[in-house]
């Protein structure tokens, strides 16, 4: 081994294990090796509205709405709702996420996510219900809900506003 203008090979070549290495023959580098983990030290662009973040929560809401009346109205499915409820809360609560962006803080997000998903699934209960009046009903609301869906009903409100919550 030819040692080089600094003379680091030859002296390698004859240390001994577990000797230190003299301060003369040390190598520095120019930066430290953290310095390549540190992130970007200008702050990201803000991106998101609030405007934006509601429109990305009621779109979703109106689809799992419309998919909430088709199968407890006119198939008359009560086992799936629930799911669909979760379903309809995440996509909610992702949506308000993605939209807001850096601009809405995590609260806001929550609390769109978590306000749309009670209005959109208690209005499907409420278009149920006349679907139902129209087809010969005669019960309140919350009778009918409770006689026909059981504990479905009130369990989609609290699944629905749980998951869109966590989801935003």
């Amino acid at each position: 081994m030819e040692p080089d203008e600094d003379g680091l090979h030859e002296a390698a070549s004859r240390r001994v294990p577990g000797e230190t290495v003299p301060a003369a023959t040390r190598r520095t580098l120019d930066r430290p090796p953290s310095e390549r983990y540190g992130g970007d030290t200008a702050p990201p662009e803000p991106s998101g509205s609030f405007a934006r973040a509601v429109v990305a929560a009621v779109v979703p809401a109106l689809t799992g709405v419309a998919l909430l009346v088709v199968l407890a109205s006119p198939l008359a499915m009560s086992e799936p709702l629930v799911l669909v409820a979760l379903a309809v809360g995440v996509a909610v609560g992702r949506g308000a996420r993605w939209a807001g962006g850096t601009v809405v803080p995590a609260p806001q997000r929550r609390a769109i996510a978590s306000i749309v998903v009670l209005i959109a699934l208690a209005g499907a209960q409420v278009v149920i219900w006349r679907l139902a009046i129209g087809e010969g009903g005669v019960l309140p609301l919350v009778d009918y809900l409770l006689t026909v869906f059981g504990p479905v009903a009130p369990l989609e409100l609290v699944v629905g506003t749980v998951a869109a919550w966590a989801a935003a």
